[in-house]
């Protein structure tokens, strides 16, 4: 589906082990020492600070799981803190090759099989006071309990789980290296308890003797160099960017608890104005897009399923635990986009109009 670029995962995005609740937190020297501490918020916090402060190389996968398959991908990594990542793709066959550079707030996507360089911006990546502003959405919508010791990648860790406070549901799962607080393992799941995704690193050294060359931005010889969309933040000023969108929005009246609208913008994707409406309990986050135009989604190389709700011909697709749901109401057509079940994201759908 074709949506806005700063809203929706991308089937092409890389997985990133360390913790996706917030972007990296300001480096802290209690990174190290908070591995033995007795609150696991703290330890929390760290392992978000963490790769300010390691570096290392390593391969990790990630593995998404859908209600009727799984999708794996492979990674080779190179990190260099605070702000220089390389991460080149070993599977799946489709994206072998393929590599992307992250320098600061800048992401450098080679195509190798097309040749083309994707260069996009996106401020979130480096942003201390928004990253803070999440970690507490995430404290007051969950719990974090410690949940026992393992080895994973050779190396000593220590687990985090986080508790839906409302639910009482495990949401997430995180096993964090006692001594750096890297994130070396993570799991995710759906409200029914089934895993949503899961990253973990095969294997993992630290050292800073990576060099420079590896994180080079250069464009290749033959390769079309292309500017990917400028990735911002949602505004928070909600009635500025509805205002903005030119037309009456509607909101969704039922979210899951803890749900707030945390921030809206508004883009121009191919010619159609389209508001996008944020919404996000800290861990996970809700899109609702609008527009009235006329211009339905495009779904891109997935297989949306035909699905029926309030008398209404709507369309999903899942892509690993992320959900896609497009319906047409009032002249308007609408884009849910969430990590939820589908069953989840039509309940949302119906309380949108009356």
């Amino acid at each position: 589906m074709r949506l806005p670029a700063n809203s929706m995962p991308c089937a092409r995005g890389l997985p990133v082990i360390a913790v996706t609740l917030v972007a990296a937190l300001a480096a802290s020297g209690a990174a190290r020492a908070a591995s033995t501490a007795s609150d696991p918020s703290t330890l929390l916090r760290a392992s978000i600070a963490a790769p300010r402060t390691v570096s290392y190389v390593g391969q990790f996968e990630t593995v998404r799981f859908s209600s009727n398959r799984a999708t794996a991908t492979i990674v080779k990594v190179e990190h260099r803190a605070p702000g220089l990542t390389r991460r080149w793709y070993v599977a799946p066959e489709a994206l072998y090759g393929d590599y992307i550079i992250t320098r600061g707030i800048e992401t450098y996507e080679f195509d190798t099989k097309h040749g083309k360089l994707t260069v996009t911006q996106n401020a979130a990546l480096d942003d201390p006071a928004a990253a803070d502003g999440n970690f507490a959405r995430v404290m007051q919508n969950y719990r974090a309990l410690f949940d026992g010791y393992e080895t994973v990648a050779d190396r000593p860790t220590i687990s985090v789980v986080l508790i839906n406070r409302f639910t009482g549901e495990r949401a997430a799962r995180l096993w964090i290296d006692r001594e750096t607080s890297l994130v070396l393992k993570k799991e995710e799941y759906h409200a029914n308890g089934s895993v949503a995704s899961q990253t973990r690193f095969e294997d993992l050294r630290y050292t800073q003797s990576i060099p420079d060359a590896i994180f080079s931005t250069s464009t290749p010889s033959g390769y079309a160099q292309l500017t990917g969309p400028d990735v911002g933040h949602p505004s928070t000023d909600i009635d500025g960017a509805i205002k903005d969108a030119g037309f009456a929005p509607y909101k969704p009246r039922n979210l899951p608890q803890g749900f707030s609208l945390v921030g809206a913008d508004v883009a121009t994707v191919a010619g159609v104005r389209t508001l996008h409406l944020l919404y996000s309990d800290g861990l996970r986050s809700i899109s609702l897009f609008e527009n009235a135009t006329g211009a339905a989604a495009d779904f891109g190389s997935l297989h949306p399923k035909t699905i029926w709700f309030e008398g209404h011909d709507a369309r999903y697709v899942e892509d690993g635990p992320t959900t896609l749901l497009t319906w047409k109401e009032h002249d308007l057509y609408f884009a849910l986009v969430g990590d939820l079940l589908e069953p989840e994201l039509v309940q949302i759908a119906i309380s949108v109009v009356p």
